[in-house]
């Protein structure tokens, strides 16, 4: 067979990739983006930890889907709940998704067992990590212990046992800690940090009497609900507690308003102007939070010098945070709706934390959509975007929540259904790693370009590009070019490799109807799958050929006389 050479086959596919993008409903005039272009040459310069992958792609784990909840908690460690064989076939699930890393967590049930010295469980886990390619980020503490020193302890023991292992990307300290966590925690050495003194009552006033707090502490609120006051709190203790919370509060609406006003990010309020007054609480709030964070990083620190340790932020006031310049990877959770300004309100937080901590990488450690919501591809472009969005922009990675569906179905953000079957984010997660994760091949354009738009409805429509690799999402623009897709699918890559071949996939299953002069001269296209060939295109015939393109597969696009 005869092959072209690298340039005529540069020129014989950008017809075909400009016609399917508009077959695809995102023409090559496209409408203004409401996300800027993305070169990866234009962003910051962290130091990256020598065993931090170039790209995170990965999710959460909660244990296999019919296992993972009970009652009120995620209980999938207990005994009668563990599955060594079901967690190899997830993960198993994960790897062909494309995913390199999972992010887990250190609950009740596994507590339990470690604190006996029982490994097994963790052990294995980690265990069939490797056996999938997968490295693990643990998150630690993820149930109910104030006590700072005892979670240090745990941190350690961990830390030890798991000492240079690869397995073990990353410790994340905490999933979400909230300004309420860090005054009602309990300090070693009956250490008593700002927020659990008075110092910010005398600077700020009082803002709920005393009587009212012991009513309240006295209600079924005040004991089980998210503001509980906690039980070993004296009636003094108790009243700077709720005191100091409702300051915080009043902090946390007047930067949300700022941030609606000024369309910023909430977290630039804090080293705004209009926060000056409030500088004396987030000095409080600081201190506490290194009383909290510095005991834990020692004890990894001593146990594993190399160790990664991050935090899941959720909170913009614990996010934004001075004390978090300990930390080697800043990890941002953020929930939007769809469309492009829930992906603009995602990468205007994730840019002003790499703003905050230039020297730090930064991660979107959750983010996601519910499909049963929007819509199984809906869901997927948004997800997506996400991913390319963060890959174009230099980011260290993205986590999506999560792995598997769970609760009866009804938390409908996994890569996979209850059944074990795929979303077409599990689809399009596998052709992002294997093909816009892929380095640059040489002679190539350099970076990435990502662009955002909206449909008629406000949904997303992007493009991504790498090099010669090409993504496409959504649904914009013109129909009837010389490749139209009947039967649309939301997304679609394609990418040139080094014999003049091109790869592409869809994440959902795609009518194609192929119009012979898209391609131009007199070259003709074969397209095929596992080696079988599936058509012939040739752009002087007669009349359009129709190819049916399936989700979960990848197809060749070959050039041949």
């Amino acid at each position: 067979m005869r092959w072209m050479s690298l340039n005529r086959a540069r020129r014989s596919l950008m017809p075909v990739l400009m016609a399917l993008m508009i077959g695809l409903g995102v023409g090559t005039g496209a409408p203004a983006p409401t996300t800027a272009r993305a070169s990866q040459s234009a962003t910051a310069v962290a130091a990256r930890p020598t065993s931090w992958p170039p790209f995170i792609i990965g999710a959460s784990y909660q244990g296999p889907a019919t296992r993972s909840w009970r009652g009120d908690y995620w209980a999938w460690w207990a005994d009668d709940l563990f599955d060594r064989q079901m967690v190899s076939d997830d993960f198993a699930r994960a790897a062909a998704a494309g995913l390199n890393t999972l992010r887990l967590f250190v609950q009740l049930e596994l507590l339990r067992e470690i604190r006996e010295d029982n490994w097994s469980k963790l052990d294995t886990v980690l265990d069939l990590a490797d056996q999938h390619g997968l490295r693990l980020i643990l998150t630690m503490g993820d149930y109910e212990e104030p006590r700072v020193a005892t979670l240090s302890r745990m941190d350690a023991a961990i830390s030890a046992r798991y000492a240079g292992r690869k397995t073990i990307l990353a410790y994340d300290l905490r999933n979400e800690p909230t300004f309420w966590l860090m005054q009602s925690a309990s300090y070693p050495n009956n250490q008593k940090p700002p927020l659990l003194s008075r110092k910010l009552l005398d600077r700020y006033g009082e803002q709920a009497a005393n009587h009212f707090i012991v009513a309240f502490r006295a209600s079924n609120e005040g004991q089980r609900g998210p503001l509980a006051i906690p039980e070993r709190f004296s009636e003094d203790e108790a009243y700077v507690y709720h005191n100091n919370w409702i300051m915080s509060y009043k902090l946390s609406l007047e930067a949300s308003d700022w941030a609606k006003r000024t369309g910023r990010s909430d977290l630039e309020f804090f080293g705004s102007p209009e926060a000056a007054r409030w500088k004396p609480l987030l000095e409080a709030l600081d201190a506490t939070y290194a009383a909290w964070l510095e005991p834990r990083i020692k004890a990894i620190r001593a146990a594993d010098p190399k160790a990664i340790i991050t935090v899941g932020h959720h909170d913009a006031l614990m996010a934004a945070l001075p004390t978090n310049t300990q930390l080697d990877v800043l990890s941002l959770h953020r929930y939007v709706p769809p469309g492009p300004d829930g992906l603009a309100d995602q990468r205007r937080q994730v840019q002003v934390l790499r703003t905050l901590f230039p020297d730090k990488l930064v991660m979107m450690g959750e983010f996601g959509h519910r499909a049963t919501e929007i819509g199984d591809e809906a869901a997927a472009v948004e997800e997506s975007a996400t991913w390319l969005q963060l890959l174009a922009d230099g980011y260290a990675g993205g986590l999506k929540w999560m792995l598997n569906d769970t609760r009866d179905g009804t938390d409908s953000m996994g890569l996979y259904r209850m059944d074990g079957s795929p979303r077409p984010i599990a689809h399009a997660a596998a052709l992002i790693a294997r093909l816009a994760l892929t380095p640059d091949p040489p002679n190539s354009t350099p970076g990435m370009t990502f662009t955002v738009a909206a449909d008629a409805a406000g949904g997303t429509c992007y493009r991504f590009t790498r090099g010669d690799v090409l993504a496409l999402g959504g649904r914009c623009g013109a129909s009837g070019a010389p490749v139209e897709l009947l039967d649309a699918a939301r997304q679609i890559f394609a990418a040139r490799t080094g014999d003049g071949s091109y790869v592409v996939g869809v994440t959902a299953p795609t009518r194609l109807l192929f119009r012979g002069s898209a391609a131009g001269g007199a070259v003709r296209w074969t397209l095929a799958t596992d080696g079988t060939v599936l058509a012939t295109l040739q752009p002087t015939g007669a009349g359009p050929v129709t190819i049916d393109l399936e989700a979960g597969r990848t197809y060749q696009l070959t050039p041949s006389s």
